[in-house]
Formats: C-alpha cells, structure tokens, sequence
C-alpha cells in the first residue's frame, strides 16, 4: 500500500481533516496534501511528527507492516519479558550522513525492564564511524528515545538532522539555548556548531539513553 493511502487511513481514524492535522503538528496542509496525493515521500521529520503526536506505530508508517496502532510486542524468556525494537538505520558516528531509508532494517530485544515509559517511543540505530569512540564505536547499536527538547537534550548524547544529514553527537546549549554545539567524544573530529541561524534547520530527533556493543 503507498504512504498516501496509509495517509488517508490514519485521517479517516484520528477523524482529521489535512488540515486540522496541519495545525496539530505544525506544518502546512499543502506538505500533507502531497504526501496524500503521493507527489513526494514523507521526511523523516514529519514521520517522527506524525508517530510521536499521535502515537501511531512508526514501523507501520514507513512500510505498511504491522498495526497502525502501536502493541507491545512482548516475549516472555524465562523470568523476563522482552520486547523486539526496530533497528531502523545507520546513524552517522563521524561526519553527517543521509539516512537513505527510514524503514527497519533489524530488531533487537530488549528486556522490558531496562527501558522507562512508552516501549513505542523508542527506536535503534547502527553507529557508522568513530566520531564518539570510545564509548559507542563503529556498529554498536544505539538506542533512542523520541524527543524535540533542546533543554532535555543538554550534556546527552542525540540523534540530529543537520542540513538534512543526520549524525550521533554530545549536545551542549550556549547563549541560553540560541547556540549548540554538536561535540564528537574522538578528538581528530572537530565539533559542529549551530548558531540561531542554522539551529532553525535543525532537528533534534532523539536523546541516546544505551548503547549495546555489536561483538
């Protein structure tokens, strides 16, 4: 099924019109018309946007797999029960990167326990590169939670759309929040500053809370 007809399914359930969901995750109604009519593929913003606002399942979303409604895909091994979080890309450990892709390309079981809140608020990424050595290297599998908040975002490490790459990087606010600093952990990097003119651009997809070393 395309992305426009699951467009239209989710308009026809949350009973929205292109507009009102517009104004609910603050983008135009002419973007979302498109993405409805199938004249552009949606970005990954607006996909996070959408799964985030309405807690809708992301998997679901980018390929049809699944419930559009997101259930905890629980396994119970022994005393513990576990869930299968979706691995959804590479996430640049070095310079930015695009992310071609935003669809699952892996799952990784997590134990129920080691996660706080919503399991569907979570995603994973593969790191790619050496930008943050040593403490996550080149394939670790980093775990995310959703988040917009620059505030909370301060002294973590995150996941950021810059300029439409996205890159794994320590987040420090200066100036009261009107600058950031994207800081590599491996020194032959250098930091990527965004000022009050590129932060505009910028997107805080998420806050690293582990990472899990791929061996």
């Amino acid at each position: 099924m395309p992305f426009g007809n699951r467009m239209k399914e989710v308009l026809k359930k949350l009973e929205l019109t292109q507009v009102g969901m517009a104004e609910k995750i603050g983008v135009s109604n002419v973007v979302i018309n498109r993405y409805v009519k199938g004249k552009t593929n949606p970005s990954y913003e607006f996909l996070n946007k959408l799964a985030t606002t309405f807690n809708i399942n992301i998997t679901w979303l980018i390929t049809g797999e699944g419930p559009m409604f997101p259930i905890r895909n629980i396994e119970t091994i022994g005393n513990h029960e576990y869930f299968h979080l979706p691995i959804i890309a590479n996430v640049s450990c070095g310079s930015p990167q695009e992310i071609d892709a935003a669809e699952p390309i892996d799952h990784i079981m997590m134990d129920t326990n080691s996660l706080t809140g919503d399991f569907n608020s979570y995603f994973a990424f593969y790191a790619s590169g050496d930008s943050m050595e040593p403490y996550i290297s080149n394939s670790d599998v980093v775990i995310v939670k959703q988040c917009d908040n620059w505030v909370a975002a301060d002294e973590r490490i995150c996941v950021v759309r810059v300029e439409g790459e996205i890159t794994l990087k320590k987040v420090k606010s200066f100036a009261e929040g009107k600058e950031i600093l994207l800081q590599p952990y491996n020194k032959n990097y250098e930091p990527i500053l965004l000022d009050r003119y590129t932060l505009r651009d910028a997107l805080l997809i998420g806050i690293a809370v582990m990472s899990v070393r791929n061996l």
